[in-house]
């Protein structure tokens, strides 16, 4: 089968011809879709990161991932060839508590592993197979919008950890919250406009940030959904007086992480999920400030990364909501389909304006 490869930590890609994988009794075969590709994908092709699996020279790339079932098992029978299906990334321990309830995305071990990031072969090839446990199987009609299945289990397990912390404070009985909560989404790529969308649905007031102008697609698609966007080229003073009940950070910078923070209302709380550069230039900021606000706001910090089975399932559920309350609103973020053959474009540079980029792998990937 072909399959794009990476060699970390050398830097490049290269589509390959590699054997087929065997399925073991109890295993589903899939054959690929197609694949989005984010940014984790171009470190790895940049060699920052990316581990094969033990005993090869080489990894398969791509965890955004759709595909078909091509061989069932009868042990299965939820999975039948021809049924849609994205696969979830993390694969735990077996140790830890956590991975053994399979809540990997919370292994205590760090001896998990990822498809297509660490130690396990990802998406980007014709074919994988695996257990049904770590399958997800779509309905046909979300089909032309599922590849944003995983990118949106991110954004739902770190909403959700984000309202566990805001709800310590609930309820108040008898006190009614006067006005909608307050969401800030720092940055307008493919997890922040999800997270944007998601947030709505969710009933909260929501302004996200970037440092472009209005005349924008993300900019446009906020304004759809009844979003504010902010330009903030010029500074986070543009965000005006305002404090926010959740913030929730998709934009991978320190400078943005600690001027997000800043924007803190009492009792709330910062999600992280963006990942800077552990080499970039130190931050000045002003730590002492930043902590007694924190500690005299009720406020907190907190990381999010992956995401479990559950996340898949609930971001199943709301990709059908936000289709059916925006339509077309999710394929419009597809900014482009290319061709595996078109890797290199693809994945050697990143596209000025794309939102999210999704390489076709299989026979029946919909239309560019």
């Amino acid at each position: 089968m072909r399959a794009l490869v990476v060699r970390p930590p050398v830097p490049g890609v290269e589509l390959v011809d590699c054997p087929a994988p065997e399925r073991p009794a109890g295993s589903i075969r899939v054959a690929v879709r197609e694949c989005g590709v984010c940014g984790t994908d171009h470190d790895i092709v940049e060699g920052k990161y990316g581990r094969p699996p033990d005993g090869a020279s080489f990894l398969i790339l791509g965890h955004e991932n759709l595909g078909v079932v091509r061989e069932g098992d009868p042990a299965a029978p939820e999975f039948a060839p021809g049924d849609l299906v994205v696969a979830t990334v993390r694969r735990g321990c077996g140790r830890c508590r956590f991975c053994l309830a399979n809540r990997s995305d919370f292994c205590e071990t760090d001896a998990f592993t990822e498809r297509g990031i660490r130690g396990a072969h990802g998406y980007m090839a014709e074919e994988y197979v695996e257990t049904p446990d770590y399958l997800v199987r779509v309905p046909a009609g979300l089909g032309p919008i599922a590849v944003l299945l995983e990118p949106l289990s991110v954004v739902e397990k770190a909403i959700d950890q984000g309202q566990r912390v805001l709800d310590r404070k609930e309820p108040t009985p008898g006190h009614p919250r006067p006005e909608a909560a307050r969401a800030l989404v720092a940055g307008t790529g493919a997890i922040g406009m999800l997270a944007a969308l998601l947030l709505v649905i969710r009933g909260y007031d929501v302004t996200a940030v970037d440092r472009r102008g209005e005349d924008t697609f993300a900019a446009r698609l906020l304004g759809r959904i009844g979003a504010k966007h902010v330009d903030v080229a010029a500074g986070f003073g543009a965000v005006g007086a305002r404090r926010f009940d959740l913030i929730v950070e998709a934009a991978g910078s320190t400078a943005v992480d600690f001027s997000s923070i800043d924007r803190l209302g009492p009792n709330g709380v910062i999600v992280l999920t963006g990942i800077p550069d552990a080499t970039e230039r130190p931050v000045p900021v002003p730590g002492g400030q930043i902590f007694r606000d924190l500690v005299l706001g009720n406020q907190a910090i907190v990381g999010s990364v992956n995401a479990n089975r559950t996340y898949f399932e609930t971001g199943l559920e709301d990709l059908g909501r936000i289709e059916e309350r925006w339509p077309g609103a999710l394929a419009s973020m597809i900014t482009s389909r290319r061709p595996i053959e078109s890797y290199r474009e693809v994945l050697l540079s990143a596209a000025p304006g794309a939102v999210k980029t999704v390489l076709t792998i299989g026979v029946g990937a919909p239309p560019s």
